[in-house]
């Protein structure tokens, strides 16, 4: 068996970019200039839309990064050869790819209100990334995923287990109650959680389907959004980089345990959609064969961004694959682990692990 891989994968995907972490902005001079990184202030984007602050030139200033002196400063999650292809596949449509000044387009078509939820300050970067330079696509996407965000809850999702709640009003503590209690539900297989970090500090989120072991979907997408937005928040807090790396294990897995069409599509549209850029790689580990019939009919609804950054790690390449992207001794053994780890327990997880924390991170259990 051998490593199968994206073309983009073995055209050089591999390339570990090591970003700059100083928060200076990027110069738009050479390659690696355009990966903008806004300056360190205490302003926030509010303030900006409020002042509506120019730049010498005339022109509108960048709005400022939100800054939290316990964080790292923010790190450039993207290589040199991912900015030349979109710059390439840009040109090829017909578009001029500039990412400061569509960074600026997208916050301008923005209302007050959407800027204000916006959940950190580089998402229209990561939407007019993941568009290639299209800008009219980022500002409707961009629009669609804010207003998904608020009709979905995630906020609330996020702070469903949050310890503090007495001074909220009453119908919102019951709804905290109800989502807290669905989660947990779902999670009580351990079918979804995050673990470590890769060897660049990205938090690892395994995905077990042979451990599902509910049927309701909204369930089950509240379920993937918490856990989605839990490592994105482990990420940020460990290395200041935005992209998350998803494992995942096939052991048990049957088709029975196949979700339902309606499921893998909504899970796509989420992650596809609604966290372009998020996603470093996703590891598929020892699928059995029967996975061959599944992953047949879904690869069609895979948009060909993400099935670049999709590798099956089968056999010594995949190995090989997995202990040069982690550290194999603190890994699961699906992830190529070398040592038994403590048994997952949901409860902690869930329950007494901060939330920028990944599964016995705050017990010192990881190096």
């Amino acid at each position: 068996m051998t490593l199968l891989r994206s073309r983009s994968l073995m055209s050089g995907m591999f390339h570990h970019h090591r970003g700059s972490n100083d928060g200076a902005t990027g110069s738009k001079k050479g390659k690696s200039g355009a990966c903008i990184i806004h300056s360190q202030s205490t302003a926030t984007l509010a303030e900006w839309d409020e002042e509506s602050s120019h730049s010498s030139d005339g022109q509108r200033a960048s709005p400022p990064q939100r800054v939290d002196a316990n964080m790292p400063p923010i790190v450039n999650d993207c290589s040199d050869l991912e900015h030349v292809r979109r710059i390439e596949i840009a040109k090829s449509h017909g578009f001029t790819y500039d990412e400061e000044s569509g960074v600026q387009s997208i916050l301008e078509a923005l209302t007050s209100h959407e800027r204000r939820i916006m959940p950190d300050d580089r998402m229209p970067l990561r939407h007019y990334r993941a568009e290639k330079g299209n800008l009219s696509e980022a500002i409707r996407k961009i629009k669609l995923t804010l207003k998904w965000r608020e009709e979905f809850g995630v906020d609330k999702i996020k702070r469903c287990f949050d310890k503090d709640v007495e001074g909220l009003p009453l119908e919102e503590q019951k709804e905290l109650k109800h989502l807290a209690e669905v989660i947990a539900h779902e999670n009580e297989t351990g079918k979804i959680y995050c673990r470590g970090y890769d060897r660049e500090g990205r938090a690892i989120l395994y995905l077990t389907p042979g451990r599902e072991n509910s049927n309701n979907e909204i369930s089950n997408m509240r379920h993937l959004v918490y856990h989605l937005e839990r490592a994105i928040s482990c990420t940020r807090k460990t290395s200041g980089r935005e992209k998350v790396c998803i494992v995942i294990g096939y052991q048990g897995f049957k088709l029975t345990n196949a979700p339902p069409m309606s499921t893998v599509k909504h899970t796509l549209t989420i992650l596809q959609g609604h966290y372009p850029e998020r996603m470093y790689r996703a590891y598929i580990c020892d699928p059995p064969l029967v996975f061959r019939s599944f992953w047949g009919i879904i690869r069609h609804f895979v948009d060909p961004a993400t099935l670049e950054k999709i590798a099956f790690c089968t056999g010594k390449e995949g190995k090989a694959l997995l202990e040069r992207d982690f550290d194999t001794s603190t890994t699961e053994k699906q992830a190529g682990g070398t040592k038994k780890l403590r048994e997952f327990s949901s409860r902690e997880f869930l329950q007494d692990t901060p939330f920028h924390c990944t599964f016995d991170e705050s017990r010192g259990m990881l190096a």
